[in-house]
């Protein structure tokens, strides 16, 4: 009975991390679209007709390169919770 409540505890606690991770990405990748839409257009001048996207725009885009290192951090910690929310779903299943 305490081994149940105690992996019950442990799915709640990773079901919190893991909302908490999505809720991370989705504010990194609202940054990153956001950053890339201010920083090249303003590159360009603020120019809608002209936009060409080639190889030699990306170093316009580099201050939001700390965005990308966390978004690909935020979506490693949350593949970490979803499987251990997984083994201990299977452990509660078992039990």
């Amino acid at each position: 009975m305490a081994k149940e409540n105690e992996i019950k505890k442990n799915i709640k606690f990773y079901k919190k991390e893991m909302e908490k991770w999505e809720f991370r990405i989705l504010i990194s990748l609202i940054l990153i679209f956001l950053g890339i839409i201010v920083f090249y257009l303003e590159a360009n001048n603020w120019d809608f007709t002209n936009i060409k996207f080639g190889t030699l725009e990306f170093p316009k885009l580099s201050p939001l390169t700390p965005f990308l290192f966390y978004l690909g951090f935020s979506a490693k910690q949350f593949n970490y919770y979803k499987k251990q929310l997984d083994l201990y779903k299977l452990k509660y299943t078992e039990s």
